[in-house]
């Protein structure tokens, strides 16, 4: 504020006294600073957010994000707003400090050189272009307490966008107390300083021994948070795995009613009743499971989360017996790719098979055979952990992991 003298103006600070103070100390709050940044511009395109905004996201949900170190007409990480035409710093991925060189959304190698986090978006960021809604300013955390879904390994973390955390060494998985920080492209990993130790006690040379102190100081400015908790009960404890659908939803839902007869199967002459008068066909009780938990199928039963069945056997093939065989894997939805089947200790290519139903055909030739053979299948299925919380239900989850945000 300042003071006036009438139509003199105001009046004049003196070396002794001030008549004017600067009255906007406080510009945010900590856990969410108001900032104004752009979106880097040269980040690649991830995928489209059926319920979010216009144009691709770039940034999503839950992943490490720093301010641009370089790109720009200086080469400052600072770029041209669209409305006012003036420079703003640029909010990009986090690199945990390292250079990294990758493809565009022009097409065009760039490098997105070693920056310093600043926190975690708080939600999909998009690309910004011409005529585009950037008016919404980009939200980072930094001092909340968040729940990431636990994935064992890089390639699966990968595959999923959203943020994770994943081990880097799956060697030395992550537990209550690890620092955190950011790998190449915004993921969580461990901050591994009892590695660093014992780096820096087996240098046998000063450069060696340079070399650690070096990696040491650049983990500690990218820490970003602390684990408090690693969640690995799947399903977690609690009520979740027994909401599920009524017994009506249930007896209309496809991949629980589906049979996997094929058009062949009308009027089969080869021994096999024929569609429809397959055994199971419209059995919903098959696969029903109605006193046990299930799960809301695609929501809350696991269904992106691979779980193996090695030899299970599924049924046998009579001694005597030849020709066409039918049966029924016992969890279902299969992973398609996934199967292997045997008959005794013989590997039987499947003339058909139907992941959703489970449903197996293939000929085998036992006649001459003195005693029955077990039907084994080796496979994957999913949506078979109910009770898995959406935000877990990701390939390759094993949990999930809490984290404190420290920056």
């Amino acid at each position: 504020m300042a003071l006036f003298q009438g139509v003199a103006g105001p009046l004049k600070d003196t070396p002794d006294q001030k008549f004017r103070t600067n009255t906007k100390l406080q510009a945010g709050t900590h856990d969410s600073p108001g900032e104004k940044y752009l979106i880097d511009p040269r980040l690649p395109r991830l995928f489209r957010y059926h319920f979010g905004g216009d144009g691709w996201v770039v940034i999503p949900k839950g992943r490490i994000v720093a301010p641009a170190t370089n790109g720009g007409k200086d080469d400052d990480g600072r770029f041209d707003d669209f409305d006012a035409d003036v420079p703003y710093n640029a909010i990009t991925l986090a690199n945990g400090g390292v250079d990294v060189k990758e493809v565009g959304r022009d097409g065009e190698e760039y490098t997105r050189t070693a920056n310093i986090p600043v926190g975690v978006a708080y939600a999909n960021l998009y690309e910004e272009y011409i005529d585009g809604f950037n008016g919404m300013q980009p939200t980072v955390e930094n001092e909340i307490y968040i729940e990431l879904p636990y994935i064992n390994n890089k390639d699966d973390a990968y595959e999923i966008n959203w943020g994770a955390y994943y081990d880097a060494d799956i060697s030395n998985p992550v537990k209550a107390g690890d620092y955190v920080m950011s790998d190449e492209n915004g993921f969580f990993i461990k901050a591994d300083f009892s590695k660093i130790r014992k780096d820096i006690e087996k240098a046998t040379s000063l450069d060696e021994l340079k070399a650690a102190l070096k990696e040491e100081s650049r983990m500690r400015e990218q820490v970003l948070g602390q684990v408090w908790a690693v969640e690995t009960n799947l399903p977690p404890q609690g009520w979740l795995k027994w909401v599920g659908w009524s017994k009506e939803d249930s007896a209309s839902d496809e991949w629980r009613t589906q049979s996997g007869a094929t058009h062949a199967d009308i009027g089969a002459q080869d021994g096999f009743p024929g569609y429809p008068y397959e055994k199971s066909y419209r059995n919903v009780d098959k696969r029903d499971g109605k006193y046990y938990p299930q799960g809301i199928p695609g929501l809350t039963d696991g269904a992106n989360i691979e779980v193996p069945f090695e030899d299970e056997v599924i049924g046998q093939v009579q001694a005597g017996q030849s020709g066409r065989h039918d049966f029924y894997l016992d969890h279902t939805p299969a992973v398609e790719g996934s199967l292997t089947l045997k008959v005794g200790d013989e590997t039987v290519k499947p003339s058909h098979f139907d992941p959703v139903s489970g449903r197996v055909v293939f000929s085998y030739d036992n006649s001459k055979g003195t005693a029955p053979l077990a039907v084994t299948a080796t496979y994957k299925a999913v949506g078979q952990i109910p009770g898995v919380p959406t935000g877990w239900d990701f390939k390759g989850s094993i949990g999930a992991v809490r984290i404190l945000l420290q920056k």
